[in-house]
């Protein structure tokens, strides 16, 4: 398996998040790759020098920011140009705990897709979820399961395995924050396999940026639905 970690203006975090994942990486998982997707902070750098540390780390530079849908997708492109079975993603800011791994490596290998969820019953918690966040997360996800048919719980966590036999990283095409709307699209054309974990669920802070119109919650809404339909349209998704 491969673990990518996209990495965007994290120098704060990433030292920190690299050291306890290595120290609790699950045997299963061969490699770790951060995608360092255009950073201007130094992450750079600072990955760079961690690298030459630890052996299991490669480092990934996307020379101009290309967005969390562009990193996802680069690291689905690396795990199937390296023959990876399975693809782990995982964030940067310290908000997914390395300990949760195990869960992730554990679950059978023949499902497509184990996506953590942030709001199972099991599911621990530190800190508030900012109040936008939360509702547009159990908007959309209402959505999904009344459309799909499904029993998501979280439809936005980064903390997921891909299966890699049954996707193709050519077939997705969003850049942007609204990257699981299309994948959740993708998994419902292929069909793929689904089951949801529970994952901690930590806020320590509430400075992460989705850019300046998205940060308006009502547009990032819209540009979410919006994305979603037209992946749906791109995958022939029937509108019955």
């Amino acid at each position: 398996m491969l673990l990518a970690i996209p990495v965007f203006n994290e120098k704060k975090t990433i030292q920190s998040l690299l050291e306890q994942t290595v120290a609790r990486l699950p045997s299963a998982i061969k490699q770790i790759v951060c995608i360092d997707d255009g950073s201007s902070d130094g992450s750079g750098p600072l990955l760079d020098e961690m690298a030459k540390t630890f052996s299991q780390l490669r480092i990934v530079h996307q020379v101009q920011n290309g967005g969390y849908g562009k990193s996802i997708r680069t690291g689905l492109e690396l795990a199937r140009d390296g023959n990876f079975s399975h693809l782990i993603t995982m964030d940067c800011d310290l908000q997914h705990r390395p300990e949760d791994l195990i869960r992730f490596v554990s679950e059978p290998l023949d499902i497509d897709l184990i996506s953590g969820s942030r709001y199972m019953p099991e599911s621990t918690a530190a800190g508030h979820v900012p109040l936008d966040r939360m509702e547009i997360n159990a908007r959309i996800t209402r959505s999904l399961n009344r459309r799909y048919g499904w029993h998501l719980t979280d439809s936005f966590c980064g903390f997921k395995r891909f299966r890699m036999e049954n996707i193709n990283p050519a077939d997705l095409i969003d850049s942007g924050y609204a990257f699981p709307m299309e994948f959740w699209a993708y998994a419902k054309m292929k069909p793929l396999t689904i089951k949801e974990i529970p994952v901690s669920r930590i806020y320590t802070t509430d400075d992460r940026s989705f850019g300046e119109d998205l940060d308006r919650k009502r547009r990032r809404y819209r540009y979410y639905l919006a994305t979603w339909k037209n992946s749906e349209n791109r995958f022939g998704i029937s509108k019955k």
